[in-house]
């Protein structure tokens, strides 16, 4: 298919027509700049339908998770959560239920707002308390992990379990205590012993493996970047859904300890390994302290690969092989088949482009002009077009290497800009091959290109554009679907300018016979209502058989009103969470350091986090 038939509009629904400039301005921008807000208060209905006709078949519900900034300047994935279930019926009306995410640094932070103890924006990153500690904010995914249990995740602090009827956090996984701080010890020695929500860095998608029942997971930290790496720290991490977490400590073949320097997006598992990903959002210390400097992604992606059967009981220890790819991602899965050791990897490729970066008030655009107060905190475009790619690694006895001969990177000028979530069939766990595989391309907007990132990212390898050719025009977001078998692109849909796509999801049909028999789910935001009809917040669904028609529906209500959407998740039944599922006695936690705080503090702690999870 020729990509000129990817980029047909939409048929009966109103369009923004692509402009072509120079020197944009927030005045004369498509970019929905609602995006960054959302109601702060749970809010149910039904949905209606603005656009199409909803298939009678279409069935199951769906959870996206949301961030919301708070302040100018906070960066809206990370901002506060909020977690919202669409649920389809068989020619009935769909209807959702949306409800903040209300961890206990999250409860803390609403009711708390005098000195010392309020919590404080950080770099736009993370809100912090020098009483309490730092809040977690629990919106990257949600996750299923059988029998009606769900979770949601984060990579700043540890993954709650939630009841899918109410959306309710219900306890953390692990207890506190089973969570090492992230902190460099040197900083860690100075932190109060009162602290209420320390700092613990984990991976944004743990795998609840249901063939097995087992959860893997990770608990890193330890050090700053590439500074202070002897003191740093990978942790596997296996639970059972029941009790205790089990964990190893991950070294290489030569006793040093593994440590992540950026990020651990993504984990990845197969039937025999694991795979833990250091992955392409670093943010720079120097940042917390309001200093803007960008250190830019390597142009690699390091991966520790441990062999299930060296998890053993009464060991502290794992021994893992290390492995650098030779390009950044950030989302990677995996053929859960690893027949004859070798493993098939399937990611974004990112290119000159850093998920970690803000846009920040009245700083310098690339074409001119000063971002406006009105989108600070929203990511930064990036910088070069990026990709998808398909790797594959050979695992032997004492050594892992990658396959070169098997790797391949598409890139497409028009379509794949800022690379994001990707969409399959049995979200969250993988299936034994990967035939299909959708994904979100956000888009590139040139008023959003901020001089301080281009110019970090000039001289990055690979590039399709320079800082000199970027394009002047908006590239809109795109749905892309990409045949596994063949590693080609064979159906596209492209947005009207004015809209934002996050978050897609593959709802499968009843009886579904492959991977791609079903729909696709999206989560989109429009300048300009479709029919002109409700807030802009819509629901986009696709025939994932062909995209290239658009939306066979478009929904949306009034009171759905979501900011910066993350990850989601179709399952196609829910019920309630057993009675005797696990509990983290959590309780004696804030009891113990209680009378340590504030009287507002200890209020706090007594009618809002005790009531729910003590």
């Amino acid at each position: 298919m020729k990509r000129r038939s990817f980029l047909k509009g939409l048929a009966g629904v109103a369009m923004t027509p692509v402009s072509r400039y120079a020197f944009p301005s927030p005045a004369s921008s498509s970019f929905p700049q609602s995006i960054m807000d959302a109601h702060l208060t749970d809010q149910s209905g039904e949905l209606s339908l603005l656009y199409g006709q909803l298939p009678g078949d279409v069935f199951g519900h769906v959870f996206f998770a949301e961030g919301i900034p708070l302040e100018e300047g906070h960066f809206t994935p990370s901002g506060r959560g909020a977690l919202t279930r669409i649920d389809f019926q068989p020619n009935g009306i769909p209807q959702f239920t949306r409800k903040m995410i209300q961890t206990p640094s999250v409860l803390m932070q609403q009711f708390i707002d005098s000195w010392p103890d309020r919590f404080r924006l950080l770099g736009g990153m993370v809100h912090y308390s020098p009483t309490m500690g730092f809040v977690n904010t629990c919106n990257t995914a949600p996750n299923f992990m059988g029998n009606n249990r769900f979770a949601l995740s984060f990579e700043g602090g540890v993954p709650y379990e939630f009841d899918a009827m109410s959306l309710e956090l219900i306890t953390p996984i692990g207890h506190y205590d089973e969570w090492k701080s992230s902190l460099p010890p040197f900083i860690d020695a100075l932190t109060p012993e009162k602290w209420l929500f320390p700092q613990v860095r984990t991976t944004g998608h743990p795998y609840f493996d249901l063939e097995t029942q087992a959860c893997f997971t990770i608990n890193y930290g330890g050090n700053i970047g590439n500074i202070g790496t002897a003191a740093g720290f990978v942790d596997l991490i296996r639970w059972d859904q029941q009790g205790a977490l089990k964990r190893w400590q991950v070294v290489g073949r030569d006793g040093r300890p593994a440590f992540i320097a950026a990020t651990a997006h993504s984990l990845g598992v197969t039937r025999h390994h694991i795979l833990i990903f250091e992955t392409a959002a670093q943010v720079e210390p120097l940042r917390m302290m309001g200093i803007r400097s960008v250190a830019p992604q390597q142009h690699r992606t390091p991966v520790w690969i441990i062999r299930k059967k060296d998890l053993k009981a009464g060991n502290t220890q794992v021994v893992a092989d290390y492995l650098a790819l030779n390009f950044d991602t950030s989302d990677v899965m995996c053929n859960y088949d690893d027949h004859d050791d070798e493993i098939t990897l399937y990611g974004q490729y990112l290119g000159a482009m850093d998920k970690s970066e803000p846009q920040y008030h009245w700083e310098r655009c690339q074409f001119g002009g000063r971002v406006s107060a009105r989108i600070a905190g929203y990511p930064a475009a990036p910088v070069d077009v990026g990709g998808l790619t398909r790797t594959r690694i050979q695992v032997k006895p004492d050594r892992v290497r990658e396959i070169p001969t098997d790797f391949r990177l598409l890139r497409d000028d028009q379509l794949f800009w800022d690379m994001n979530d990707p969409a399959y069939q049995g979200h969250f766990q993988f299936p034994e091959t990967f035939e299909h595989i959708y994904w979100a391309a956000v888009g590139y907007r040139p008023e959003h290109v901020v001089k301080r990132v281009a110019d970090a990212y000039s001289q990055y390898p690979n590039r399709f554009y320079t800082n000199d050719t970027l394009p002047q025009e908006t590239r809109p977001s795109a749905l892309v679907h990409l045949d596994c078998n063949t590693m080609t692109l064979t159906d596209a849909y492209q947005f009207p300018e004015d809209c934002v796509m996050r978050t897609p999801q593959f709802m499968s049909r009843p009886d579904a016979s492959s991977q791609q028999d079903g729909y696709v789910f999206t989560a989109v935001v429009r300048q300009q209502p479709t029919q002109g009809i409700g807030n802009g917040k819509e629901i986009w669904l696709f025939d994932a058989q062909n995209l290239t028609q658009g939306p066979i529906a478009i929904l949306g209500h009034p009171a759905l009103n979501f900011a910066t959407t993350n990850h989601a998740l179709w399952v196609p039944e829910i019920g309630p969470r057993p009675d005797d599922s696990y509990r983290a006695e959590v309780g004696d936690f804030f009891r113990n350091r209680a009378d340590a705080h504030s009287r507002a503090v200890r209020d706090v702690i007594e009618t809002q986090i005790l009531p729910r999870f003590g």
